[in-house]
């Protein structure tokens, strides 16, 4: 069913500006940020199966966003000086929040499975959810992407469905491979790193994130 909307998408979005978007899109995937560094870290200590929940709420909360932003609303949230502020500092809240969680578990945060107690596949998927529509990037990348590559004149339904539908691939495509590079990695890691030193680093990479997200304007 959802083949003669993606096609109808292609014989209204020239494939110039398709590739350009589907680049764009690649780009923003792959590039580091705090639901990557969650996904990697959840491969690492809790599996691939169990991290591929979290890898399904951040597309989740990618979806939402997108929704929001095709519906205008996402423009609205973005003029709006003070809904965007409470948007960016409960983001940075969260992020903040993980962050000082895993600095001060030290040791317990270590990357041995059997030594921890494994969080169930809701909890998750509730946190990346949770963490995705937490960061207003996300928001401005789909606000000010789709009007430039979304002709109003034409059905918008199929234009929606081919650029939102790539970049939820992308999306899954990209975060579920550092989830599997952290699943890879482990044994590396555990005969390298020092487990308490570990929980430093990722614990103040959250908290970079956090404060970094309320520089944005």
């Amino acid at each position: 069913m959802m083949a003669p909307v993606i096609f109808q998408a292609i014989n209204v979005m020239s494939i110039s500006s398709y590739l350009l978007y589907l680049s764009i899109s690649i780009a923003a995937s792959i590039s580091f940020g705090p639901s990557v560094l969650l996904a990697a870290s959840n491969g690492l200590n809790f599996g691939r199966r169990k991290a591929l929940f979290g890898v399904l709420g951040h597309i989740s909360a990618l979806f939402l966003l997108a929704l929001v932003s095709i519906s205008g609303l996402g423009a609205i949230l973005l003029t709006s000086t003070i809904a965007f502020t409470v948007i960016k500092y409960l983001g940075a809240a969260y992020l903040i929040y993980i962050g000082i969680k895993i600095l001060r578990s030290n040791s317990q945060w270590i990357l041995q499975q059997q030594n921890q107690e494994i969080p169930a596949k809701r909890v998750l998927y509730k946190q990346s959810f949770i963490m995705g529509l937490s960061n207003p990037k996300a928001l401005i990348f789909f606000s000010s992407l789709f009007p430039q590559f979304i002709n109003t004149e034409l059905a918008l339904a199929p234009q929606f469905f081919l650029l939102v539908g790539t970049s939820l691939i992308n999306g899954f495509v990209f975060t579920f491979a550092y989830a599997l590079v952290g699943f890879k990695c482990k044994n590396l890691l555990l005969n390298t790193v020092n487990g308490r030193w570990f929980s430093r680093l990722v614990g103040s990479f959250f908290i970079g994130f956090g404060a970094l997200l309320t520089s944005i304007k």
